[in-house]
This record gives structure tokens, C-alpha cells and sequence, in this order.
């Protein structure tokens, strides 16, 4: 976390003090906000590399501060909540946050969960650096995996740093079967096994975004139970199909 910039926003003094606490011992430079106004007011000017945010806020709550911050930061954001619902946690999830923790929680379990988000950034910018070929293009669907750039049928679409790792993932593999557990793996990090959740989560995301028809994908398919393919379009295929408007 060293040279690390981690904003906390939490109307709870006695959280900011001890996640500040927390941070600071691990190198990182800590701004804390008591609300979302205040928080996103510090996200312009402090352009932090982590956000740590409070679902339960007087005024804007957390959900709504995680929409208004998507709309013009991609920095990895972990919610906290005192409430331990899966329909709070998806809900979470749906706003843009990469990771969602229950409070009362373990000091080293957030640090660690932080330390997570920011490796699968990192191994990210890493990875496009070296990669090889630098995108896909099928002529409706466009995808630069070094500026982070997505395009369908010409028109840039915004993306969270999640759903694009998420595609780059699927996209490098295409035609193959990446199961539930691969895909946590290589996109969240080993210790997210079993929050399939997340998965089904942010492929709908994708659908949404990439889609011609999201009740019938054909770039994310399901194999039910167990995985997601990534299915390739033949370019000639894809121009006459955006050119005549027709899904077929």
C-alpha cells in the first residue's frame, strides 16, 4: 500500500479513525469524508487509487455516491455495510462496487480485500502492456485491451474496471469454457471462490453493454451450471448485421 492514495467515506467517526488507522500503517495516504457530498468532492481533487465507502449515510446513501463516483472514476471501490443481506450485496455490486464487506469486519481482512482489488488492477495494466494481439475486433464489437476502449457499432462504452477485466478475461479465452471458479479466480482473486454471485452479477452487466439481444447472447453464451463462453463473430457476418439493423 505504500504511496497508495485511499479515501474512506463513512458517517461513523469511529470507523474513519480505525480504517485510517488501518491504511496508514500500511503505507497508504488516507483522506476521510463524513458524508457523500464531502466524499465526492475529495474523489476531484485527492483522485484517489482506493475507495472504501459506507452504505448507510444520512442523505446519499452508499449506493447512490457508488453510481455518481462510476460516472467519473473507475478506482476501485469496496462497500461496507452493517447489514449482511445477498440483496443489499448485489445491489452493491449493480452500483460498481468491486467488492462488498460486512461490518463489524477484521482490520486484516479489509486490508486484505484492498491489497486484492489493487493487484487485479495492477496485473491488468500489466497484462495489456505485454499483450499480444492488442484487442478484438469483429466490426459491431471492438475492444482495445491497452487503452481500455470498448466500441460497439463504432460508439465508445463505458465500462467499470471490473467488467472490462472481466471481458479482457473472457475475450482472451474466447471459444473456451471458463467455469465459475476460473473466472473468480482470474478476474477477483482466489479468495472470492464461492461468490458466483459476482460473476452472474457483472456477465449480465456485460450483456447489457455488448448485446445485441441479452435474451439471446451471441458473444456471452451460458453453459448452465457451470461456465461462460466468450464466442468469437465473423467479421463479415458482424458488418451486415449492424448494417441492416437485423439481429439475424
Amino acid at each position: 500500500m505504500i504511496d497508495k492514495k485511499v479515501l474512506i467515506i463513512d458517517d461513523d467517526s469511529s470507523l474513519l479513525q480505525l480504517a485510517s488507522l488501518i491504511f496508514k500503517k500500511a503505507g497508504a495516504q488516507v483522506v476521510t469524508a463524513n458524508d457523500g457530498l464531502d466524499g465526492l468532492s475529495k474523489l476531484f481533487v485527492f483522485q484517489p487509487n482506493l475507495i472504501i465507502l459506507d452504505v448507510m449515510m444520512p442523505g446519499n446513501n452508499g449506493f447512490d455516491v457508488c453510481q455518481r463516483i462510476r460516472q467519473v472514476s473507475d478506482a476501485p471501490l469496496i462497500m461496507l455495510s452493517a447489514l449482511n443481506q445477498e440483496g443489499e450485496m448485489l445491489q452493491g455490486l449493480n452500483t460498481g462496487a468491486d467488492d462488498y464487506l460486512v461490518k463489524p469486519f477484521n482490520p486484516d481482512i479489509l486490508l486484505a480485500r484492498a491489497r486484492s482489488v489493487l493487484r487485479r488492477v495492477r496485473r491488468l495494466n500489466e497484462s495489456n502492456a505485454h499483450s499480444t494481439p492488442p484487442g478484438y475486433d469483429d466490426g459491431y464489437l471492438s475492444i482495445d485491451f491497452e487503452r481500455h476502449e470498448v466500441l460497439v457499432r463504432g460508439t465508445r462504452i463505458k465500462l467499470t474496471q471490473v467488467e472490462f477485466r472481466l471481458l479482457v478475461y473472457l475475450t482472451r479465452n474466447a471459444g473456451k469454457l471458463m467455469t465459475f471458479e476460473k473466472i473468480l479466480a482470474n478476474v477477483w482473486g482466489d479468495q472470492y471462490q464461492g461468490s458466483m454471485d459476482f460473476v452472474h452479477v457483472y456477465i449480465s452487466h456485460l450483456r447489457r453493454k455488448i448485446e445485441e439481444n441479452t435474451k439471446s447472447p451471441r458473444y456471452i453464451t451460458t453453459v448452465r451450471g457451470v461456465g461462460y463462453i466468450f464466442e468469437k463473430q465473423e467479421l463479415a457476418y458482424r458488418l451486415t448485421a449492424s448494417e441492416t439493423g437485423s439481429p439475424h
